[in-house]
């Protein structure tokens, strides 16, 4: 599998025209805003900074991409350290490593996969959002979040994150005494699309995916703001641009990177399943959450899942944020805010009702 080129004394330099390119795209973001007809960002932070993340991530290579960011594990281990939280990571048997918050022994296990169009590994704003997700509903339940350190593309192309987060799940229930009945799968954006696969899987067995053998419906599935179609034409990809920062082109080098030589299927692509793709997944999931931002340029797709998903499933929630971006929960984490979000109160609300409803 190959792995991400390094960067060149060349891209490094090609950082700092790109820099000021974003920092122009920010500028004219602020002096355009009294007069955009357009959907735009809730505020003139986020309108600033979504600018000049759509002029970075447009204009960026992988190379630039990924050594601008750390790993999964370094961040996890940072906010551990922040947070006082003694760190504990169990190293699976094909290697993959997964990290904890909370008691290992928590009755209800949380197994979220994280977003990054599959590129970027967790950030902080991700560890941070999980460990007062964590620490709230611990107040009513007895609860723990793992996270595994799934493999960025390209050096792990498609299926291996699936074959890795299957792994995950099968060694909860087999090697950590985790009932199926009490684990909750949860993901946002590439980590949405990953649930999803992993829902799929249970349905129809990937043929390059060992078969994950479960006595009982996972407890739940929270989705949020989930990629469900890599590249479209969709409406809202024109309509919603200058509200997101997720931009076309990232979204193209981000799945190339993905699929490598793969083909697109339902696994990957689950806004183009079939109608009868997901029948039977309320034997398989007992209830499904989806969550998505008004204001992104996934919604379309989003919608045109969440249609499919209700013929199959009837105990789907669908909630739609007005005027929100994509992944604003873990966004706002990551830009510093401090107010919990509405989508968060949601989210964790509707987790909390479940856990009362199973009595964890």
């Amino acid at each position: 599998m190959p792995s991400a080129p390094p960067l060149t004394t060349g891209e490094k330099l090609m950082l700092i025209p790109k820099a000021f390119f974003a920092l122009g795209s920010l500028s004219y973001a602020l002096l355009t805003r009294p007069l955009a007809s357009s959907p735009r960002p809730v505020d003139f932070f986020r309108d600033a900074v979504f600018a000049a993340m759509r002029s970075f991530l447009s204009n960026i290579s992988t190379a630039q991409e990924q050594a601008s960011q750390s790993s999964t594990e370094a961040e996890y281990l940072a906010v551990s350290k922040y947070k006082h939280y003694a760190p504990d990571t169990d190293v699976l048997d094909s290697g993959l490593r997964v990290h904890w918050l909370g008691p290992k022994l928590s009755r209800s296990t949380i197994l979220f996969l994280h977003g990054g169009g599959f590129n970027l590994a967790a950030s902080a704003g991700h560890i941070e959002w999980l460990w007062e997700l964590k620490n709230d509903l611990a107040q009513q339940a007895s609860i723990s979040v793992v996270i595994p350190s799934y493999t960025l593309a390209p050096e792990g192309q498609y299926p291996l994150q699936l074959q890795q987060a299957a792994e995950t799940l099968q060694w909860l229930v087999e090697k950590q005494g985790k009932s199926p009945g009490n684990i909750i799968l949860a993901g946002d954006s590439a980590g949405g699309n990953l649930s999803l696969a992993v829902l799929s899987h249970l349905l129809h067995p990937h043929p390059d995916v060992p078969e994950i053998k479960l006595r009982e419906p996972l407890a739940a599935a929270v989705l949020i703001s989930p990629w469900a179609r890599f590249v479209s034409n969709d409406v809202s990809v024109t309509e919603n641009q200058r509200s997101d920062m997720v931009t076309v082109a990232a979204a193209k080098r981000w799945s190339s990177n993905y699929l490598g030589t793969a083909k697109l299927d339902y696994y990957n692509q689950p806004a183009d399943a079939d109608e009868q793709w997901f029948s039977g997944l309320d034997k398989r999931v007992k209830d499904i959450f989806v969550y998505a931002g008004g204001g992104e340029i996934l919604i379309d797709s989003i919608e045109a899942f969440v249609k499919k998903l209700k013929q199959s499933h009837p105990r789907v929630e669908y909630i739609v944020q007005p005027g929100v971006a994509h992944d604003d929960i873990i966004l706002d984490k990551v830009l510093g805010y401090t107010k919990k979000a509405d989508g968060t109160k949601l989210i964790e609300s509707w987790i909390a009702q479940r856990c009362q409803v199973l009595g964890y």
